[in-house]
């Protein structure tokens, strides 16, 4: 039997909208300059909550742009040092398999201490793969850990401020009920090849121990005493490792792709007028 051309093209868009659906948030930060990140929502999802008073994240223009990583859109987000007003973003909740977060960092200033300052949590407290930022001379160094009351576990390179990092972050439930064996990854500018792929490649750091969350619905960009400045910009939050590293696609695959969701669109077009 000869292959058929339209139903690869239409594997390849199914397999697309796979991707999509992994993804929970996507959160460009398309607001208006000036306001706090308090209260900003992307349609059809819940508000950006403030946790305490200080200095308001806020709205910045330009966005982060991290090369072979789908292009960004909207603004950024502008964060000051040391106890600033803290954000929390709600999303389903998740208590089996992976989750993943992943967005573009670039600090302006550094921290006086070690502190942590991304990570998920289950409600308001409670907060877990944590990314620590501590001072090195001149720069910085990143960690991670499972839990925030845990010892970080640390990159030995020392990055520079203004010089933009991708961070992906990954929770994976690995017992449940819960076993206190849940694992925390971290990769800080992993290899654009990597982008888009099926499966995760081995993460800079991990992080094991503590005791494991139930479930996870919340991430939060935390400041307290002796926390960096800096920006961060599109923020994903997704069950696959695809879902938060949307490669640039290749001219020929956006075709492809385009030419698949037409083919879905004539297909389901068919259905309803037989």
């Amino acid at each position: 039997m000869k292959p058929r051309p339209g139903l690869a093209v239409l594997g390849l868009a199914l397999v697309f909208t796979g991707l999509i659906h992994a993804q929970i948030v996507y959160d460009p930060f398309d607001y208006t300059v000036g306001q706090t990140l308090a209260g900003q929502a992307l349609s059809g999802t819940s508000a950006w909550a403030a946790l305490n008073t200080g200095t308001a994240p806020v709205i910045a223009t330009d966005s982060l742009v991290v090369p072979g990583l789908a292009t960004p859109s909207g603004n950024s987000v502008s964060f000051a040092g040391g106890n600033i007003q803290e954000a929390l973003l709600s999303f389903p909740a998740i208590s089996s398999g992976s989750i993943y977060y992943s967005f573009a960092l670039r600090l302006t200033g550094l921290p006086t201490a070690a502190t942590y300052t991304f990570a998920l949590a289950t409600g308001t407290s409670t907060y877990g793969t944590a990314l620590w930022i501590k001072p090195n001379g001149s720069g910085y160094q990143i960690g991670v850990s499972q839990r925030s009351d845990l010892a970080a576990v640390y990159d030995s390179t020392v990055y520079d401020l203004n010089t933009t990092l991708f961070i992906v972050g990954r929770h994976e439930y690995v017992t449940v009920p819960e076993n206190n064996d849940d694992i925390s990854g971290l990769w800080i500018n992993p290899s654009s090849g990597d982008y888009g792929s099926a499966y995760a490649p081995d993460p800079t750091l991990t992080s094991i121990g503590g005791l494991d969350r139930g479930f996870t619905d919340h991430f939060l960009l935390r400041g307290a005493s002796g926390s960096p400045a800096g920006n961060f910009d599109e923020l994903r939050i997704g069950t696959t490792w695809a879902s938060v590293t949307p490669a640039v696609p290749e001219p020929a695959a956006s075709v492809l792709l385009l030419g698949g969701a037409a083919t879905v669109l004539v297909l389901l077009r068919r259905r309803r007028s037989a």
